[in-house]
């Protein structure tokens, strides 16, 4: 079941006096935030912050709560995550929120060889690399779209690996539900 408020990123620090504070978006692009209203403390949604103001300060974002109008309420906020609804962003066509994609197993679409699930993603720059678990083996894949077959976050992710980047000694081989 997919998560309905997802992690927008963490409260850093304050700045200024009138309650601001520096928020570290972990999402595409600041902009992502920028259109957004309302963040919340907790996971469930039930505990809003409206958002009043925002704009970019280097690679944060500075944003004005309604709720937080003073230097001590915003420090008492410090290293908190703040969560979105994903009904609030939009999704351009052929993308993924990174949250649905934890614990998809991933397919190879040749051999129907289960290399494992995935439990990490993360970008350095070139594309996305997810982190795939299989017993006590981990493997780094470049999810590129020349790799890539389908992504389905309701059932699998199948894929056309490079040579080398799985073991095929240790994989378990498992049908395919196609």
């Amino acid at each position: 079941m997919k998560k309905a408020f997802l992690e927008a990123g963490r409260i850093i620090n304050t700045h200024g006096i009138r309650g601001e504070i520096k928020f570290e978006h972990w999402c595409d692009s600041p902009d992502v935030l920028k259109k957004v209203k309302v963040l919340y403390l907790d996971a469930e949604g039930t505990k809003p912050l409206h958002i009043s103001a925002s704009r970019e300060h280097n690679r944060f974002l500075l944003i004005q709560f309604e709720e937080i109008d003073d230097l001590d309420k915003a420090s008492a906020y410090k290293q908190r995550i703040l969560y979105v609804s994903r009904d609030d962003i939009p999704l351009p066509e052929d993308s993924v929120f990174i949250d649905d994609l934890f614990g998809l197993p991933v397919y190879d679409a040749n051999t129907g060889a289960c290399y494992g699930k995935v439990t990490d993603v993360f970008n350095r720059g070139a594309g996305d690399i997810y982190e795939i678990k299989n017993g006590e083996k981990t493997y780094l894949f470049p999810a590129v779209p020349e790799f890539l077959v389908s992504v389905d976050t309701d059932d699998k992710i199948v894929i056309n690996p490079p040579k080398g980047i799985f073991d095929s000694d240790e994989i378990k081989i498992e049908e395919t539900n196609e």
